[in-house]
Order: C-alpha cells, then sequence, then structure tokens
C-alpha cells in the first residue's frame, strides 16, 4: 500500500482518535510518534500492527496462534518504546541500567513526571527487577531535587511494553496533563541525570601518574657544575 500525502494525514487522523481513546498515561508520547511519521514509517506502522486502511476507515484484527506469536516477535523491534529505550528516538534520558532507561515524559502529569522503559519487550509481570529498583532511586532523587509533597509509582503499558511511571505530587497542584517546554525538559535534565563517574576516575588517575612522575623526578642526582 503506497500511501499519497493525503491519504497519510487522513490515516494519521484517525489513528489520533483511536490512541486518544486508550486508558494509557503516555498516549499523548504515542500521538506525537505518529505525528512524525512519513508516508513510508506510517505503512510501516499500520503493517507491524496489523491495522488495515480501507474507505470506511482503520481496522485492526485480533493476533492469535503461530502467526501470531511470529507477528508478535517481529514487532519488538520496532515497538515505540524500544526504540526510545534503544535511542532510535530522541528522549530526554536522565539515567539507565543494563535493563532499563528513565526518561522525561514530553507530555508530563506534574513537573518531573519520569518514565521507566524497559529495553527488552516483555510484560509487567517479567518487569525486570533493575527497572523497579531505578524507578525508586529516581523517586528518592525527584524527592530531594524538586521537593515535592509524595511521589507516585505506578505500572502501564502500551501494546505489550511495559512501563513505570514516576509522577512527583505537589501541594495543592493538581495532577494535569499539559505540553512541557522544550528548555523546561533540557533543565530538569541537568537537574535529574545521574552523572558519569568516569571522568573522576580518569582525573584521580592522572593525578596519582604526576604524583608519581614528580617523585621520581625529585630522586634524580642534581649536577653541579657551571657552564662557562
Amino acid at each position: 500500500m503506497a500511501f499519497t500525502p493525503e491519504q497519510a494525514e487522513e490515516v494519521k487522523k484517525q489513528l489520533l482518535i483511536e490512541v486518544d481513546k486508550l486508558p494509557n498515561e503516555n498516549k499523548e508520547q504515542i500521538k506525537e510518534y505518529i505525528k512524525k511519521l512519513d508516508e513510508k514509517g506510517l505503512e510501516e506502522f499500520l503493517k507491524k500492527n496489523k491495522i488495515k486502511y480501507t474507505e470506511t476507515g482503520i481496522s485492526q484484527e485480533p493476533i492469535g496462534g503461530e502467526e501470531g506469536e511470529e507477528r508478535k516477535s517481529q514487532d519488538e523491534s520496532k515497538c515505540i518504546f524500544c526504540e526510545i529505550a534503544n535511542g532510535v528516538t530522541p528522549s530526554y534520558k536522565i539515567a539507565e541500567t543494563k535493563k532499563a532507561i528513565a526518561v522525561l515524559e514530553i507530555n508530563p502529569l506534574s513537573r518531573g513526571h519520569v518514565i521507566i522503559i524497559p529495553t527488552t519487550h516483555t510484560t509487567v509481570e517479567k518487569m525486570p527487577k533493575s527497572a523497579l529498583s531505578l524507578a525508586q532511586k529516581i523517586a528518592k532523587k525527584l524527592k530531594k531535587k524538586l521537593k515535592p509533597e509524595d511521589i507516585k509509582i505506578e505500572t502501564s503499558s502500551f501494546q505489550g511494553h511495559p512501563m513505570i511511571n514516576v509522577i512527583p505530587l505537589y501541594k495543592n497542584v493538581p495532577l494535569k496533563k499539559t505540553k512541557a517546554e522544550e528548555n523546561e525538559l533540557k533543565k530538569l535534565q541537568s537537574k535529574l541525570e545521574t552523572k558519569k563517574r568516569t571522568s573522576r576516575k580518569k582525573e584521580s588517575k592522572e593525578k596519582t601518574e604526576k604524583s608519581k612522575k614528580q617523585e621520581d623526578l625529585s630522586k634524580l642526582p642534581k649536577i653541579n657544575f657551571r657552564i662557562p
């Protein structure tokens, strides 16, 4: 199926309407992803989600049996959240482990709303322990840096990919999903991101080597003679 630009825009409109009906905390991020798709990307998105487009609209058929399992396996590598976790789709990353990544929600429910995304396609029941541990660490950092009254941690999933929402709760400030400004996200990222310690180790090593070199120089014999 090759879409014309007009058809692509119509399909996007219908997809956005359907996504808006989902009981998902991150649907705004999914909508932003859909809006940025070009004609080819849109075709791949429909194909991997087994969504059909006809003149009467879009429809999705349930996936079952061996064919469903095979298709599901193929789709995992192109999941929206897999792409975020693996750096294919840009995000405001603040921390990561081998099995999970923490990024700022671009349409947060409150200031500092973070989502923890497992790097592998799994289920809520099989959420890696490191993702839960990372959520706890992020919650502590949010508490320290942003001073919320409390922190709300909850799990959700979309198309089989689970995530953990870490949401700061502020006194007399209701939770309301709004689009965050890029400057604000960058400031929060700078404030919350985990700094790598490799530079400190390197600096310490350089100091040690410098001290050793100076010590070696001090042990050299002095040569006392004058050049005429």
